[in-house]
């Protein structure tokens, strides 16, 4: 039986957070301490928030602020937490703001965060299910803290598929991160669906690809319209879909 299950906990938290209604208690002021751009369009920014950044869970997200004019922008939280209050984030430019980010903020700027948010976490997963972890895009960063959390913890290693659909594998610096993240993780099998390739992810693909006969539980982070065409598609198809969670986080 299909069980959608959409997250809804970070679009509600986003509305009543911008209005400043909650979430002061968790607001911590840090630091920029480095600034990177692996591709063109992504600035990945990482945060020094000290004690008072009392951690987070792999696949949260927090409101970040750079500028007080700009106001705050929900982002998914790219790294396992670490135990020394420091974050990364890796921003996709999808607006005025978030385009030309390295530009705009620099190294030692002070900025505020709040959070975490967010039950986008692994550790909620049904482990008699088969998982199944799809990203589209920006859509990996939870997937990539899941990996850091596994690889850095003695968190216990799930079985999952992975699967990363962008649009030029050649050229996304994502991939190799991947990749060396999922070498010190071998029960995570990773596909790379490459668009300019024809290589289009469908849920035909998802069906005659399972390695398992269990019941299969997704994990989604990506576009809509590819969330939508994956968990419609798998209604007509014979894998049995116990549960499809979908990051409802929406980008600003």
């Amino acid at each position: 039986m299909l069980m959608a299950i959409l997250l809804l906990g970070g679009s509600i938290a986003s509305g009543f957070s911008l209005t400043g209604r909650v979430g002061r208690r968790r607001q911590v002021q840090g630091t920029i301490i480095s600034i990177n751009t692996p591709a063109r369009d992504v600035t990945e920014v990482t945060c020094d928030l000290g004690p008072a950044w009392h951690g987070h869970r792999a696949g949260q997200f927090a409101f970040v602020t750079f500028n007080t004019m700009e106001g705050a922008h929900p982002f998914t939280i790219a790294s396992a937490d670490q135990g020394n209050g420091t974050v990364t984030f890796l921003i996709k430019a999808l607006g005025d703001f978030t385009r030309n980010l390295s530009h705009k903020i620099r190294v030692g700027q002070t900025v505020k965060i709040e959070g975490p948010y967010g039950r986008f976490n692994f550790d909620r997963r049904n482990r008699k299910a088969h998982q199944i972890w799809i990203a589209g895009g920006i859509g990996i960063t939870p997937f990539l803290a899941w990996l850091e959390a596994i690889d850095t913890t003695t968190v216990t290693a799930p079985e999952a598929d992975l699967h990363y659909c962008t649009r030029n594998a050649d050229q996304d610096p994502m991939v190799e991160r991947l990749r060396e993240l999922c070498r010190d993780v071998p029960g995570i099998h990773l596909q790379i669906h490459d668009s300019t390739k024809g290589e289009v992810l469908s849920a035909e693909k998802l069906s005659t690809g399972g390695r398992s006969s269990r019941a299969a539980e997704v994990w989604f982070c990506g576009p809509e319209g590819l969330s939508q065409a994956i968990e419609k598609g798998l209604q007509f198809t014979p894998l049995r879909l116990w549960r499809f969670h979908k990051e409802a986080f929406q980008f600003r």
